[in-house]
C-alpha cells in the first residue's frame, strides 16, 4: 500500500468530521447558504475529489493488485465511497425524490437513463461504474457490485473491477446481485434472489469476458 493509498483511507474519517462541522454551523446559523453547505458536504464534495483522483490517476477496468507498489485507483475511490456505505441513509433520502438518486450517480460518473425507479432499501457499491439503461425498475435489497476482491495464496489480494451494465426496461427482482461484467438485457425479467455472477450475461451461460485470470473470480 502506497502512501497516496493511506491518506485516502482516512477520507470516510474526514467525511465524518467534516459531515458534523457542517451540521453544527447549519444548526447554529440555519439558513440557505449554511443548508447549501451541509448539501455540498454531504452528497458534492466526494464525487468531486473521486473525479479529481481519476484525472490524476485513470481507473482501468480489469484486474488490478490493491496492495502492492503502486497507487491503486479504484482503492482510493473505495474509501471515497465508505462514508455513504457506513450512513445508507443518506442514499436513501436521495431515493425519495424521483430522478435525484439517477442524478448524483451520473455525479459520480456512471451512466444512467431516465425514468429509473430505485427503492429505497438496496445496496450500490461502485457508484461511479454503472450503466443502466432507461425506465429499469429495481426491487427491494438489490446489490450492484462492480468489484469482487481475491485472496492470493502467497498473501496479498486482487481486484477485478469492471463496469455493471443493465438494459433498458429491465426488472431486477428483489435480493438479487449482480457482480462486476455482468450485463441484464433490456427487457429482461430477473427472479427475486438471482444471483448474475461475474462477466456473465442473465439468461445465457456463456460469460463477457472468459479470460483465464478472470474465470477465477466469483462473486462470495
Amino acid at each position: 500500500m502506497t502512501p497516496a493509498d493511506r491518506i485516502f483511507s482516512y477520507f470516510p474519517l474526514m467525511m465524518t468530521a467534516a459531515a458534523f462541522w457542517s451540521l453544527g454551523v447549519f444548526a447554529a446559523w440555519p439558513s440557505l447558504w449554511t443548508g447549501l453547505l451541509l448539501v455540498f458536504v454531504l452528497y458534492l464534495f466526494p464525487p468531486i475529489v473521486l473525479r479529481i483522483v481519476f484525472r490524476w490517476a485513470p481507473l482501468k477496468h480489469g484486474i488490478a493488485c490493491i496492495d502492492g507498489r503502486a497507487f491503486c485507483p479504484w482503492l482510493a475511490s473505495h474509501h471515497i465511497q465508505a462514508f455513504y456505505d457506513a450512513q445508507p441513509y443518506l442514499e436513501s433520502l436521495l431515493r425519495v425524490i424521483p430522478g435525484f438518486y439517477s442524478l448524483w450517480l451520473r455525479m459520480w460518473g456512471s451512466r444512467v437513463g431516465y425514468g429509473v425507479e430505485w427503492p429505497v432499501r438496496m445496496d450500490v457499491l461502485d457508484r461511479n461504474l454503472m450503466d443502466i439503461g432507461n425506465r429499469v425498475v429495481f426491487s427491494r435489497e438489490v446489490e450492484l457490485s462492480a468489484h469482487v476482491r481475491q485472496k492470493l495464496d502467497g498473501g496479498g489480494s486482487r481486484v477485478l473491477v469492471r463496469p455493471v451494465r443493465i438494459g433498458s426496461y429491465a426488472f431486477v427482482g428483489a435480493g438479487a446481485r449482480v457482480g462486476p461484467g455482468a450485463a441484464i438485457p433490456s427487457n429482461a425479467s430477473v427472479p427475486m434472489a438471482t444471483v448474475v455472477d461475474v462477466n456473465e450475461t442473465f439468461g445465457e451461460t456463456r460469460r463477457l469476458h472468459p479470460e483465464r485470470e478472470e474465470a477465477a473470480f466469483a462473486l462470495g
